[in-house]
């Protein structure tokens, strides 16, 4: 049995994952497979760049940003978020853009994904996003972050399900809308497999297997969804009702069979140098290697 660190930037990823790790899936692959937080884009990139981590998922935003400085890893394939399901929460209080200004919005990290999307949607809108709004970088904190809205740390926050179902039922917030539901933003390819160019080279049965063992809980979490909100509801401490929401509010947007939109990457690429964090000339084929992406019409297990 391998043993193998998957990881992730939050406790909310990975979790069809975490749900295949249960079922024994990749255990079927012979690997005894682990989820590893660390919280943020830039400390996740970190882990990948020094070999503390060689295989896991990362958000593009960051994942492209630190390829293009040199960061050793690559995309190997993609997540289930294959779009950016992210969901700005918003005080009840607050009505608009312009009662939001100069307020303080929650975030993953600085530098994570939820800022660049921030950005984006900022920007678009004709507001200042250096200047207009007060970012809050919570790392660890993320994992309670409507505990820190409760607290009056924070005014809004852009967040993966379940925290804006959880907000919501409690009457804190109003959710604005989802990120994949700007008009101005496109279609992007957001969470991404990566793996260290040295596991491409010396374990590439390793990384398919694994790919193979992600896709089958993809599969089998979206075909018994009663087990992944039992699961899921456990996990977080939460209502199963509350949990239920949060899956079904995601699950029409999540890519079960573990391909790169590369379309959707070059995307990702274009706005990251839009906003300055991409300088160099990377490509999505030049950033990736597919050979060991799931075939999506093969059977699933």
């Amino acid at each position: 049995m391998y043993q193998l660190d998957y990881g992730t930037p939050t406790d909310k990823c990975a979790f069809t994952v975490r749900l295949g790790i249960e079922k024994g899936f990749f255990r079927d692959e012979g690997i005894d497979l682990s989820v590893k937080t660390v919280y943020g884009g830039p400390p996740l990139a970190a882990a990948y760049d020094s070999g503390e981590l060689k295989f896991g998922e990362i958000g593009s935003p960051p994942g492209v940003m630190f390829i293009d400085q040199g960061y050793d890893f690559k995309i190997v394939g993609g997540a289930v978020r294959r779009r950016a399901n992210m969901y700005l929460c918003v005080d009840k209080k607050i009505k608009d853009w312009d009662q939001l200004k100069g307020k303080r919005v929650g975030l993953l990290s600085r530098g994570s994904c939820p800022e660049w999307f921030l950005r984006g949607m900022l920007v678009e809108r004709g507001l200042d996003p250096d200047h207009h709004f007060e970012y809050v970088g919570l790392q660890e904190e993320y994992a309670k972050v409507v505990d820190v809205f409760r607290s009056g740390r924070i005014d809004a926050f852009l967040a993966v399900e379940p925290a804006p179902s959880v907000a919501e039922a409690a009457g804190l917030v109003d959710v604005w809308g989802a990120v994949y539901d700007e008009p101005a933003l496109p279609q992007y390819q957001w969470i991404v497999h990566v793996a260290k160019p040295s596991m491409i080279d010396k374990e590439p049965t390793l990384i398919q297997a694994a790919l193979r063992a992600a896709r089958r809980s993809a599969h089998y979490g979206a075909a018994h969804v009663d087990e992944w909100v039992d699961l899921a509801s456990h996990h977080f401490k939460i209502k199963p009702d509350v949990m239920r929401r949060a899956v079904e509010r995601e699950l029409p947007r999540m890519h079960l069979d573990g391909q790169v939109d590369m379309q959707g990457l070059d995307e990702m690429i274009k706005l990251q140098r839009s906003l300055g964090a991409v300088t160099g000339a990377i490509t999505a084929e030049g950033i990736c290697d597919l050979r060991f992406a799931p075939d999506p019409t093969s059977p699933v297990q």
